[in-house]
């Protein structure tokens, strides 16, 4: 644990910004990961057994492709989560926004991936920018709402009151003054 007037202590929204950036970077791959080991493989090709060199290095360029998109979008996190979070300390929101912040950065992400059919047959786009685009600003809130929830329990955690005041320690988050 930090000193009690250690960096963490003293910005806390700091260190929540890091353990989001961080959970927006490796999060998604690690669950990719999961699924592909959990989802049977039934494919019948066959594929020649590869030295470990090579295997290693295929692993590691498919990480690297999958990490390579996501920075932007942890960068983002990071900032915004040390916006909001500095906000929340000093009593002047409770990082709601965030949340939805993080819809519409999965809105702007499914359009982005459709440009090209919005820009070549814009009538026909309609269904897929309200399926995708709707899929992914859930997909969005629900990542938005994992970055509030894990902001809070790091300010929760590194800010708790060390003492006690009127007999009890309260749980919810007290700004400092």
């Amino acid at each position: 644990m930090a000193a009690k007037d250690g960096f963490a202590r003293r910005h806390p929204e700091d260190i929540a910004a890091v353990v989001n950036a961080l959970l927006t970077l490796f999060l998604p791959p690690a669950v990719l990961m999961l699924a592909a080991s959990v989802v049977p493989k039934t494919s019948v090709t066959v594929t020649p057994e590869r030295p470990f060199s090579a295997s290693a290095w295929l692993v590691l360029s498919r990480l690297v492709a999958i990490l390579i998109p996501l920075v932007p979008f942890s960068l983002i996190a990071a900032w915004r989560t040390r916006v909001h979070a500095r906000r929340f300390r000093e009593g002047r929101g409770n990082g709601w926004q965030g949340i939805l912040e993080g819809g519409a950065a999965g809105f702007v992400a499914a359009l982005i991936v459709l440009s090209y059919g919005i820009a070549t047959r814009p009538m026909d786009a309609w269904p897929y920018v309200i399926v995708y685009g709707g899929g992914a600003a859930l997909l969005g809130l629900t990542f938005g709402l994992i970055l509030w929830a894990t902001a809070h329990l790091i300010l929760n955690r590194l800010d708790a009151p060390t003492e006690l005041t009127s007999g009890a320690v309260s749980m919810r988050y007290q700004p400092k003054r």
